[in-house]
């Protein structure tokens, strides 16, 4: 069993730290470097004598406490010490799901006013969509329009979230004139907004899950913007989105892509595919290398929203254009690759 005694009705954060106990394996009010010092616990067990925290803890009465947070306690004070000082600082936070996907207070933020932004522009699109149907397309948003709403959207989101990226390199954009097919390395979901919003101001279309047509309010988005859409699994979906790629550069419009095909999870510049390169090659445009780096440490993979602001972490370094003339699309991979691997440090470049 668990022992309170008296003064801890004296100590209502403590108190609700052994209410909440039972839940401490998903949900984490305080971090554990914080406990010691903001609730005055004492084990003479794990804490040595003539420690700071043992002279200031003198004269209390001893408070038993669960096996958890001693856990935390000794973790300040042992040798894990090290260990936490290196793990992401959640602050307090919930564990979703299975795989404990984190959520803290700053994600929550994030998610709450990025939400209501985002349902105010559908609104105002589904207004557009409604008023062109009744005027026979007449009042009907352009293609280009609803993706300026996607890509005002994701520049106000970071903005708002303190996450705006430093972006070095903006004289290696091409003029508006000139269609690029864009190459970024892959590490966080806010690789996506950083590009849609702060490339310029350039508009881009991505790639992206056919499965997301069906979420609410972004599926509206990627329908009207004519995003290109693929399944994974069916390679006939794949080469269809090749084609879609193709004909929506032709339109010049500007597309984004990542050649690694999938987010990585540590960080690290994986092996590039060759899909785009046979994209830009056979639409006959420039490739633009963009690096991002930072994002990972904001947006982490084991986080359901980002865990902190990101400005002074991010950065984004738009490298010189590539042209696709005359070369094949191993060529092109490697060339692309060595440009976006220079802005990354040696630790971050996959062997």
């Amino acid at each position: 069993g668990r022992l309170v005694d008296r003064t801890t009705m004296g100590h209502p954060r403590l108190l609700l730290l052994l209410l909440a106990a039972p839940l401490q394996s998903t949900l984490c009010f305080t971090p554990p470097a914080l406990l010691p010092t903001r609730t005055g616990l004492f084990l003479s067990s794990i804490r040595p004598a003539n420690s700071p925290l043992a002279q200031r803890s003198a004269g209390r009465s001893t408070r038993i406490i669960s096996p958890s947070m001693a856990l935390n306690a000794a973790a300040v004070e042992g040798g894990m010490a090290s260990e936490e000082e290196q793990a992401p600082k959640y602050g307090p936070h919930i564990k979703i799901g299975k795989k404990g996907t984190i959520l803290n207070l700053w994600g929550f933020w994030i998610m709450t006013y990025s939400m209501c932004i985002a349902f105010v522009g559908w609104a105002y699109l589904k207004i557009r969509l409604l008023l062109g149907f009744l005027t026979l397309g007449l009042l009907k948003p352009s293609v280009e329009h609803c993706c300026w709403i996607m890509h005002a959207w994701c520049k106000l989101v970071l903005w708002l979230g303190l996450s705006n990226p430093k972006v070095m390199g903006l004289e290696n954009i091409p003029s508006k004139d000139e269609t690029v097919l864009v190459c970024a390395n892959h590490m966080s979901w806010f690789d996506v907004p950083s590009l849609q919003g702060y490339l310029g101001n350039r508009m881009l279309w991505s790639f992206a899950k056919a499965e997301l047509v069906k979420v609410p309010v972004l599926g509206t988005y990627m329908k009207s913007a004519e995003h290109i859409l693929i399944k994974r699994q069916s390679r006939k979906s794949q080469m269809e989105s090749l084609k879609n790629a193709i004909a929506t550069l032709q339109k010049n419009r500007d597309v984004f892509i990542f050649p690694e095909g999938t987010r990585s999870l540590d960080g690290k510049l994986r092996e590039f595919k060759g899909g785009a390169f046979t994209i830009a090659r056979k639409a006959g445009v420039k490739i633009l290398p963009v690096t991002l780096q930072g994002n990972d440490k904001v947006f982490p993979s084991n986080a359901l929203m980002p865990i902190r602001p990101g400005r002074g972490l991010m950065t984004m370094q738009i490298h010189p254009a590539i042209e696709t003339d005359g070369k094949t699309d191993e060529e092109l991979m490697q060339e692309t690759k060595k440009a976006i691997a220079s802005g990354l440090p040696a630790d971050l470049i996959a062997s």
